[in-house]
């Protein structure tokens, strides 16, 4: 009796501790730097912003002039929210 208790326990505590895993999820991979560079351009050109991208290991910088501070914004934000992007280096020129 005791045994078959300890067994209905144990497949109890392996059937607990498997529906509490996180199997099925998953880390995004970061990309590379073209890849990077490739998804902040179609974030820049969805926001009507232009300037130039440079990616180096995660981390963007960002050049060129644009005519307000909220266009300036836009651009980082758009570089900053792309998987795998460490930093953004923001110099880009606002009158």
């Amino acid at each position: 009796m005791k045994k078959l208790l300890g067994s209905i326990i144990m497949s109890a505590a392996l059937v607990a501790s498997l529906g509490c895993s996180n199997w099925n999820r998953t880390t995004p991979k970061s990309l590379d730097n073209t890849t990077t560079a490739s998804e902040i351009k179609k974030n820049l050109v969805a926001d009507h912003v232009s300037v130039d991208v440079d990616v180096t290991d995660g981390v963007v910088t960002l050049t060129g002039h644009l005519p307000t501070a909220a266009d300036r914004q836009k651009a980082y934000d758009d570089a900053a929210k792309v998987t795998g992007v460490k930093k953004v280096v923001n110099h880009i020129d606002v009158p």
